[in-house]
């Protein structure tokens, strides 16, 4: 039998978080008929189907779904390796920091200001899809992960920075988009927008069940936020956003009102409980002063 290929579970977890192989291929900046190729040459390696391929989705079958957990602790590892190398290589010491794709500027500055305090410390700033951060960082392919909304926080050191206020997307000719402002109670029929992967306590957070006990209807499945901006914008749900997932002016088709009742989001800071990289709590501590004026 074949040894696995790293670049093979790459293009695993591409798809995966993708959800189809065509917008994986576009991530990856790679042709279709050849991403397609390389999954059919892991599966004949690994020898069971790893996808289910569907008209609309493609979507990890069980043995998939096993592969692409040990997938991310692999590719991090092989990934901090190269880090840690690297910065051998100058005599820096390298900090991996990962981020959500919504706060990689603000972890970003953050970063470089602890790097100018720190001369002999790189801090290399990781941007991930939400499903990445927990494998990684308990998997020790991350030092520090800059975490929202999270619950599973087995065998992690976590730190709530701040919270923020949380809104509804709404497609700008629903009727509720009239309104100035929205209660929970509104909204009690409209389909929510649910993420793959998610836990109980992560969906009825990201549904607004956590708020009031009412289970919400599940919208469509989305994978990433451009997914979450589709399904809005096409009319087939509505989703419950904090500010920094928005740009500061408004969104063609789309409108944004607040909602009472509604429960905020926070953003976090997490360091594995045992054998954090010995930088890790500087780090954290950093980032504390940081977003102190924010609030807790």
């Amino acid at each position: 039998m074949p040894d696995l290929e790293l670049r093979h579970l790459k293009y695993l977890i591409a798809v995966a978080e993708a959800g189809s192989i065509t917008r994986a291929a576009q991530r990856l900046m790679m042709t279709q008929p050849a991403l397609s190729r390389a999954i059919k040459a892991l599966e004949r390696t690994v020898g069971v189907p790893l996808f289910v391929r569907r008209s609309h989705a493609t979507e990890l079958t069980v043995a998939g779904g096993a592969l692409l957990s040990e997938a991310y602790e692999l590719v991090g590892r092989s990934q901090a390796a190269l880090e840690r190398a690297r910065g051998m290589r100058s005599e820096a010491e390298t900090l991996t920091v990962t981020a959500p794709l919504c706060d990689v500027v603000a972890v970003t500055a953050a970063s470089r200001s602890f790097e100018a305090d720190r001369p002999g410390v790189r801090v290399n700033v990781v941007p991930r899809e939400w499903l990445a951060q927990l494998h990684e960082l308990r998997a020790g392919a991350a030092d520090v992960s800059f975490l929202r909304d999270r619950h599973d926080r087995d065998g992690l050191t976590v730190d709530r920075l701040a919270r923020e206020e949380r809104k509804v997307l709404l497609p700008a000719d629903h009727p509720l988009a009239a309104r100035e402002r929205l209660t929970l109670s509104d909204l009690w029929d409209e389909p929510v927008t649910h993420w793959a992967g998610m836990s109980p306590e992560e969906a009825d957070h990201w549904t607004a069940a956590d708020a009031d006990g009412r289970p919400r209807r599940h919208g469509p499945l989305v994978r990433n936020a451009t997914d979450v901006l589709a399904a809005v914008a096409l009319g087939r749900a509505v989703a419950f956003v904090h500010g920094s997932t928005l740009p500061d002016t408004e969104l063609p088709g789309l409108r944004v009102r607040p909602v009472d009742g509604l429960s905020w989001s926070s953003l976090e800071i997490g360091v594995p409980a045992h054998n954090a990289h010995p930088i890790a709590e500087e780090f954290v501590e950093h980032a504390r002063d940081q977003w102190a004026p924010t609030g807790r």
